[in-house]
């Protein structure tokens, strides 16, 4: 997945979903929690932000969903943990025209 590299400059790097920076990305002055934004605001940088209207549609959408997954109509697909996923979601991906590159090596942490 492509996800913003740490610190303030805007440039992106493939990644898994691993939330343990500092190893990750050695050497990197990673800013604070939210040092980014507010020098976002003060630059009147609106991108990492979500408008209202944008918020409201999201609720709007998965709220439905939610509701069937604590009713039990919905039950979350078990898959092993640091693989892709479960087989049904590249299905779904390749039904919807996605065409898996395979130009991502996940790197196990070592914690």
């Amino acid at each position: 997945m492509q996800v913003k590299q740490p610190g303030l400059e805007m440039s992106t790097v493939q990644s898994e979903l691993d939330l343990s920076y500092g190893q990750r990305y050695q050497g990197v002055t990673i800013p604070e929690a939210y040092e980014r934004l507010i020098l976002d605001t003060i630059k009147g940088d609106q991108q990492h932000f979500v408008r209202r209207d944008e918020l409201k549609a999201a609720w709007e959408i998965f709220t439905p969903l939610l509701h069937r997954i604590d009713n039990g109509e919905l039950k979350p697909l078990p898959y092993k943990p640091g693989s892709r996923g479960p087989a049904e979601a590249d299905a779904l991906l390749e039904k919807a025209g996605y065409v898996q590159t395979h130009g991502y090596i996940w790197i196990p942490p070592t914690l």
